[in-house]
């Protein structure tokens, strides 16, 4: 009798550990992207040196992601609490991105410098491969992933299974959950979640952008390539930023 009643209780924590568990499916996450601005400024310039010394060594801006079901929308969020200096060639585009894992799509507004370019495409096609280490962010157990994009860009994530959406910041997607932090060494960029809101989300928030000139992507690397053509050698530097 003490052998069933023991197994009882065994049975029984396990079943509310198990529910214990959190599977979110809607909300509000914030991510904050920081900029080693230091980083991205050539060695031995005596232009770039001045600029080190009158710029922080980080720029810092946060932005939002909706999502309900299948489909999120990435965009601008607060402002920094403190003004900063920015290097004139970080992040020269800004990004809003609905992503709709339902239809494999993805329609992005890309600003760059008051010109508009909307984007509708498939999702991007990362390799992930996944790793075993764990990463507290924004207080979920995070694993870790590494991916590459563009032939040669190395891309490290970290996802959470407890957030069912396989989506995350920017245009990035296709782990097995939700990422919330990422970071990708040769643009010298972490974008880490802060918090998330368990908040309902009206359809509103995550419609797709409309305005700008439509382009695919095949499209729109032809028209930045030829764009970036007059701004020599800076210009090559600055399209895999563009092209996230």
């Amino acid at each position: 009798m003490k052998f069933k009643i023991i197994t009882l209780v065994i049975l029984l924590a396990g079943s509310i550990a198990a529910s214990a568990q959190q599977f979110i499916t809607h909300g509000k996450i914030e991510f904050e992207r920081k900029v080693n601005q230091h980083s991205m400024l050539e060695e031995g310039s005596i232009w770039n040196d001045m600029m080190k010394k009158n710029t922080p060594k980080f720029y810092t801006s946060y932005y939002d992601l909706y999502f309900k079901g299948n489909v999120s929308l990435y965009k601008n969020g607060r402002e920094p609490e403190a003004r900063q200096n920015k290097v004139w060639s970080v992040f020269i585009a800004e990004n809003t991105v609905q992503t709709n894992l339902d239809s494999n799509t993805s329609i992005t507004l890309k600003d760059i410098q008051n010109d508009l370019y909307l984007i509708n495409d498939s999702l991007r096609k990362i390799d992930w491969k996944i790793g075993t280490e764990i990463r507290k962010i924004a207080n979920f157990d995070c694993r870790k992933a590494v991916g590459k994009i563009m032939d040669s860009i190395i891309v490290i994530a970290f996802y959470t299974d407890e957030i069912m959406a396989s989506g995350g910041p920017e245009s990035f997607s296709g782990l097995p959950g939700m990422i919330l932090g990422l970071a990708i060494p040769r643009l010298h960029t972490t974008w880490y979640a802060t918090k998330l809101e368990l908040i309902d989300i009206p359809d509103k928030e995550i419609q797709a952008p409309k305005k700008g000139k439509k382009y695919t992507s095949a499209a729109f690397q032809t028209q930045l390539r030829e764009i970036m053509k007059d701004w020599g050698d800076e210009g090559k530097r600055l399209i895999p930023q563009i092209l996230l």
